[in-house]
């Protein structure tokens, strides 16, 4: 398995207990500690400023960094049953021709999907912090 890990790169991390989403920088560089190997985030808010404008950045420790996310085509957002609200997929999931061992979806956030739709019930999807869901045919 290749690691994608480089400045600019869009991850999901862990701060306060919780997933946000920013991007690697080179700022700061990674420090090894005795608690782990740590890289440097943006969070998604100042992801747009010059650096010199960035109020404060996170540091987060590798293994509470989610590392695949995936720039979303632009012509996918033109296709209703590929792009959709999380409530547009609940409803999508009721129908009688969905079929969860052939589904392949991924949480959005409208640029990016992250990582994958992996129980087809509304109160797992509901508690997901996007608001739109990718399709894939693959």
């Amino acid at each position: 398995m290749e690691l994608d890990i480089r400045a600019g790169k869009r991850v999901l991390y862990k701060h306060n207990n919780q997933w946000d989403v920013g991007i690697l920088t080179e700022a700061h560089c990674t420090k090894l500690t005795e608690k782990g190997l740590f890289l440097t985030v943006v969070p998604s808010q100042f992801i747009h400023m010059d650096y010199e404008d960035i109020p404060f950045l996170h540091d987060a420790e590798i293994n509470d960094i989610f590392l695949d996310a995936f720039k979303l085509d632009d012509w996918v957002k033109d296709y209703p049953q590929y792009f959709m609200t999380k409530e547009d997929y609940l409803t999508f999931i009721t129908q009688t021709d969905f079929d969860p061992h052939t589904e392949n979806a991924y949480f959005s956030d409208g640029e990016y999907g992250y990582y994958p739709v992996s129980k087809f019930n509304r109160t797992w999807i509901t508690k997901q912090p996007f608001k739109y869901v990718v399709r894939s045919d693959i």
